[in-house]
């Protein structure tokens, strides 16, 4: 299955955008988990039109109905179920890492390759996709799926009004915003660790240890997903927006604004049907 001759594109591990040239609004979405029903929802009680920017923290996949539709969503082919970037969340490293070495021999995985990890964490739907579904994960072109998922950066700096907002799937883990892009840039094992730790630390959200209290210098917010919280929940200026659509006693999604003075909240219930 491997192709030596197919290269997967490397993205980079921070980036930087501007204010909407829209004029519109800024909004971020939490972990959706293949509930892309759900976010139709509240995009259309939200009224999201052209010109406003859709940011999402990641997790895309895994654990959800609709997996199959996260990539068109992050490829951006309709304008009615699109983002306008995409943070890498650990369950597109997981899925990255189980398809990677099977599409590029020059794919060094993030985490141990071991395929059973990400079924074991929700990766099933990719092999129990419908077969007469050109658009599910079983009869996928892994290829496609793999290059999607390598160009997600690992954090993202949104230059709003009222001054930058920073947003990673997990943890920022520095102390400035400034450091955590310049550690992830780096190479070696320092920067793999600090990229680990952007998807999978929840240091900020749960631990009281030196060195993890504060907030994030160099940003006004910080926005997060990866930790499930009954309600969004802030620590210093993290904030956390993953209400848990997966979860049984959550099975909400959150939605943030984040071009105003004061970062407004919408939580929507999981559309009925939707099933995990």
């Amino acid at each position: 299955m491997t192709d030596s001759d197919f290269t997967l594109p490397e993205a980079p591990p921070a980036v930087r955008l501007g204010p909407n040239p829209g004029r519109g609004r800024d909004l971020v979405v939490g972990d959706v988990h293949g509930h892309f029903a759900t976010l139709r929802h509240a995009l259309a009680e939200l009224e999201v039109g052209a010109g406003d920017r859709l940011f999402s923290l990641g997790d895309l996949v895994d654990r959800g109905p609709d997996c199959f539709q996260a990539k068109a969503w992050i490829e951006g082919l309709d304008p009615k179920a699109r983002f306008d970037l995409v943070v890498r969340g650990d369950h597109e490293q997981l899925m990255l890492d189980a398809l990677g070495p099977h599409v590029s021999a020059a794919y060094r995985p993030l985490w141990p390759p071991d395929w059973n990890l990400w079924h074991l964490n929700g990766g099933d739907w990719w092999e129990e996709g419908d077969p007469d579904d050109p658009r599910s994960g079983g009869t996928g072109d892994a290829q496609a799926w793999a290059a999607a998922l390598a160009g997600l950066p690992f954090a993202a700096r949104i230059e709003t009004p009222h001054g930058p907002v920073g947003l990673v799937h997990a943890c920022p883990v520095h102390p400035s915003w400034e450091a955590l892009e310049e550690a992830l840039r780096q190479d070696g094992p320092a920067g793999r660790r600090t990229r680990s730790r952007a998807l999978w630390s929840r240091v900020r959200h749960r631990s009281r240890r030196p060195g993890t209290a504060g907030p994030v210098a160099g940003v006004r917010a910080v926005l997060t997903g990866h930790t499930p919280v009954s309600e969004p929940v802030r620590h210093w200026n993290v904030l956390d927006i993953d209400t848990g659509i997966h979860r049984r006693g959550m099975r909400r999604l959150t939605l943030a604004r984040i071009d105003t003075e004061e970062i407004a909240t919408w939580t929507f219930d999981r559309v009925p049907g939707e099933a995990s």
